[in-house]
């Protein structure tokens, strides 16, 4: 055999090699993923022709923001309240450039002119529209925010347990603590009886504090522990207590700690497949995590604050010197929301 031939065989065999070891490697992709796709309770391709789909066609990239409306749904119906109403509200904005995610919570007794409620009312009224209730939701919302909003998620009480006891908790630092004499007592809303209290005493000190599924409820949910919000009590201060927790939960994704084995990001799915309510699909997600997947350390959280003011020239929105159906409300400075939207445009810029 001539040094020629030998050298052709050499290359052939080379590239025999590396093809074999593509090929092998590329059908172990494929069977970890129809593996996967099997554990979620999904068909065996699932996952590959989600991830095809993303990949052929992202509509996000052409984008230079997302806008989501963020839901909180407290649903109660027991001896101390019957409710469906979103407490929570938070108009979520990502820039696509900056990397910057721009969180406007909104009050829950904003007034909404065309519907003659609150806008915590807005969810319920969804419910008994003949209209698609993320139809409903997506075009008032967007009335009042004055920008388009690409996707909707609900999220429930329970929900909000479940997700934190899924990534192990979540660390936080409380600037002030707080004490709250009347948080609804658990023991009485499942057996109420004039044995048990109606309320009971919760308390969270400032400084570095962890949250679970034992304690994150009350730390969402309080408004009663003081009189002003500068004092950490009624809504607006558990508005900043929910951007807090916001912020800590983007840290820990930052750091990698939220998904640390093959359980976890199961375990994760089954809540977003499960627990969610949104209109985000599987593709919309994956999509959306290919564009942050290399700029996830990027993002930054821009907390954004609605200005209060005594009357329309001092506030973005105010509280008016009297009750709106006999509920007291906020309002915002015209009811077109042409002020409160002009605020928002600057804001998410």
């Amino acid at each position: 055999m001539t040094p020629l031939q030998i050298l052709i065989k050499s290359i052939k065999t080379f590239f025999v090699f590396i093809f074999g070891f593509i090929f092998i490697f590329i059908f172990l992709i494929v069977l970890n993923l129809s593996f996967f796709s099997r554990s979620i309770n999904r068909p065996p391709n699932y996952l590959i022709e989600t991830i095809y789909n993303s990949i052929k066609e992202n509509p996000y990239q052409s984008k230079e923001k997302i806008n989501f409306l963020i839901l909180g749904l407290d649903k109660r119906d027991d001896a101390l309240e019957k409710t469906t109403t979103t407490d929570t509200i938070i108009f979520a904005s990502l820039n696509l450039k900056t990397f910057k995610l721009n969180l406007i919570s909104t009050p829950r007794d904003l007034w909404f002119y065309e519907k003659e409620t609150k806008i915590n009312g807005l969810y319920p009224l969804s419910l008994d529209s003949k209209e698609d209730k993320f139809d409903f939701l997506k075009s008032d919302f967007e009335k009042l925010y004055g920008q388009p909003i690409d996707h909707i998620i609900v999220i429930t009480t329970d929900s909000l347990i479940s997700f934190v006891n899924t990534i192990g908790g979540v660390d936080l630092y409380l600037e002030k603590g707080f004490i709250d004499d009347q948080y609804p007592n658990p023991d009485y809303i499942k057996n109420p009886s004039k044995d048990v209290p109606i309320y009971k005493t919760i308390e969270f000190k400032s400084g570095q504090i962890h949250l679970d599924q034992s304690n994150i409820t009350e730390f969402v949910r309080s408004r009663k522990s003081a009189e002003t919000s500068a004092a950490g009590g009624t809504d607006i201060g558990r508005i900043e207590r929910q951007q807090i927790l916001i912020e800590a939960i983007l840290n820990k994704i930052r750091l990698g700690k939220v998904i640390t084995d093959k359980n976890q990001i199961k375990n994760l799915y089954f809540f977003w497949n499960k627990e969610i309510s949104k209109t985000l699909s599987d593709i919309d997600a994956f999509q959306i995590a290919l564009i942050l997947n290399e700029n996830i350390n990027k993002i930054s959280l821009n907390k954004i604050e609605i200005p209060i003011g005594q009357n329309a020239k001092t506030g973005i929105i105010y509280h008016p010197l009297k009750f709106i159906n006999k509920q007291w409300v906020f309002i915002t400075s015209d009811d077109k929301y042409q002020a409160f939207q002009e605020f928002v445009f600057d804001k998410i810029k």
